[in-house]
């Protein structure tokens, strides 16, 4: 049967997911995905920086009850069956704020410049661990581990890093939920032989890419005309950001939500449903 894959995006403890009404919201969302057995993927930017209002949660700091509430609603998506990942660790860098700065280095760059690592981080261990890359990605596990969580997989911010920090990322994550860079446009899971220094890591990529929030309803029929193109093999994959369906939701004080059944979230789900696509788990691919 044809494959669907589903990804909730730049899910953080802060932005459109600081207040417990979002959190509700999201979980709504989860609820609907559970009901339709559609297995979901939500990616985790663990610590959420911004510094113009002065805000940094991490989930890993059990101090922070606004960073812990956070987690519990986690802990809540997995037990809906969410398959977590580590998007980064905090997806940005210098005065940018989460899910919108860049977190490794990247051609073209002008403000907020993440650092690019040497290549002799590749070359031992020692130099490896010292690495920025490497330090990310340990802080953002150790974040993830404080809070009791188990990520699946890895994404990079934006899906940008450099060469290096890219076989970095790839020795510590064989799982790499985004585009392959050698083979950008393949709708089948694929892999970089020979180039990260652990051998093969596995790309599953996102060929119908997401909606976005000022397209909404063009990219609803992009992406409903485009996977009508694919084949059975195609791997109709793309990624979602969930408070585009907050509007959708509406909070009732003695009735439980409501959830719109218009929604763009909903007729994207429910049009692969009806043309035979079945929503799969990334561990299962």
């Amino acid at each position: 049967m044809p494959k669907a894959l589903i990804r909730l995006e730049d899910i953080g403890p802060g932005g459109y997911y600081e207040t417990a009404e979002n959190q509700i919201k999201l979980l709504v969302i989860a609820d609907y995905l559970y009901s339709c057995k559609v297995p979901f993927h939500v990616a985790v930017i663990s610590r959420f920086i911004d510094p113009g209002r002065g805000i940094d949660h991490s989930i890993g700091n059990p101090y922070d009850s606004f960073a812990s509430r956070f987690s519990q609603t986690l802990h809540a998506l997995t037990a809906r069956g969410a398959s977590l990942g580590m998007h980064g660790y905090t997806h940005q860098y210098g005065r940018s704020v989460s899910a919108e700065g860049y977190e490794f280095a990247y051609s073209g760059c002008s403000k907020d410049c993440p650092p690019d690592d040497s290549p002799d981080s590749l070359s031992a261990a020692e130099r490896f661990q010292r690495s920025y890359a490497y330090s990310r990605y340990s802080m953002a596990l150790s974040a993830f581990q404080a809070a009791g969580l188990r990520p699946d997989w890895w994404e990079t911010p934006h899906y940008a890093a450099s060469e290096v920090q890219r076989k970095i990322l790839e020795a510590c994550s064989l799982l790499i939920y985004e585009d392959n860079p050698d083979v950008p446009h393949s709708r089948q899971v694929t892999y970089r032989k020979s180039k990260s220094i652990l051998g093969k890591s596995f790309y599953v990529p996102t060929p119908l890419g997401y909606v976005g929030g000022a397209t909404v309803e063009q990219d609803v029929k992009r992406i409903i005309n485009l996977v009508n193109e694919f084949g059975d093999d195609d791997l109709a994959s793309f990624f979602y950001h969930p408070f585009l369906e907050f509007p959708y939701i509406h909070i009732r004080s003695n009735a439980s939500p409501y959830y719109d059944e218009g929604s763009p979230l909903k007729t994207l789900i429910q049009h692969m449903l009806s043309h035979g696509r079945r929503f799969v788990h990334i561990l299962d691919l």
